[in-house]
């Protein structure tokens, strides 16, 4: 089954019809705790990114990734959400030109965050205020500042390079 096929697939099963038909509130909750969702995600990874780039040095970095539960947090809002989203119209979304580099760059994030924790997270808390971060610090951090700005920004490009719309299913 191709990936069109399987987003047609899913766009009629229960529960993609059960997210269509629901209430008009539905889809702005979803857009407003996604929001908040990316709110936090966004701030406290970017003040954290940031800080690892040497920004605000007067503040240790292990002080700064105790707010990351938070971004766990915004993270989970986020995933959820997206998956609400997704489900109730796949092959909108699949054949949107802006979902694919989203995902790509979701996929970069990722893959940069589990880098950074499984292979430099112990090293954060040996790192006092106002001491200079590793170059490798630094380059996780670029990464996901620029993965992350990815997301946020072909996640906003949705809405205007749609190339279909459910009424074509």
């Amino acid at each position: 089954m191709s990936i069109m096929g399987y987003g047609y697939w899913l766009h009629k099963t229960a529960i993609s019809v059960a997210l269509q038909s629901q209430s008009p509130w539905l889809w702005p909750l979803c857009e407003t705790v996604h929001f908040i969702g990316l709110t936090l995600l966004l701030g406290v990874t970017g003040y954290f990114d940031f800080r690892l780039l040497g920004v605000g040095r007067r503040v240790s970095v292990a002080a700064v990734k105790e707010f990351m539960p938070w971004a766990v947090v915004g993270f989970a809002l986020c995933a959820i959400t997206g998956v609400i989203f997704f489900v109730s119209e796949p092959p909108t979304y699949l054949q949107n030109p802006a979902w694919w580099p989203k995902v790509v760059c979701l996929a970069i994030a990722g893959v940069n965050a589990l880098v950074f924790e499984t292979g430099f997270g112990r090293q954060v808390a040996d790192l006092r205020a106002d001491d200079q971060t590793p170059l490798a610090f630094k380059i996780i951090a670029l990464v996901s500042l620029v993965s992350w700005m990815g997301v946020l920004v072909f996640g906003r490009m949705l809405g205007f390079v749609a190339t279909s719309t459910s009424a074509d299913v």
